[in-house]
């Protein structure tokens, strides 16, 4: 089973966080698009520690990145425009879900 989340602001940090930790302890795979206003949680090394720990897919949008001036890329993740957004979002299956935060 996977998880997708696609994260396009700031605002719900800790619930992310919360869910992360509960699909991994489930045993869901883990995939994450990182946009817009979303991609300002790199700059919080806690989260992007949270999201490594959970073995997260994690891909971000690099124009959203560079819009917001965040240059200092993180080890890891995978930097893309919106058809890597696509990509994991038509792979799902019928038993996976997504979430929009």
């Amino acid at each position: 089973m996977k998880l997708a989340i696609l994260i396009t602001t700031d605002k719900y940090k800790g619930h992310v966080e919360n869910i992360i930790g509960s699909a991994k302890h489930l045993g869901y795979e883990i995939k994450c698009f990182i946009m817009d206003d979303g991609v300002n949680l790199l700059n919080d090394k806690n989260f992007v520690g949270k999201l490594k720990e959970a073995g997260s897919d994690v891909s971000l949008c690099e124009y959203s990145c560079s819009i917001r001036s965040i240059h200092e890329k993180v080890e890891g993740f995978l930097y893309a425009s919106q058809y890597e957004n696509a990509s994991i979002i038509n792979a799902l299956t019928y038993e996976d879900r997504l979430l929009v935060f």
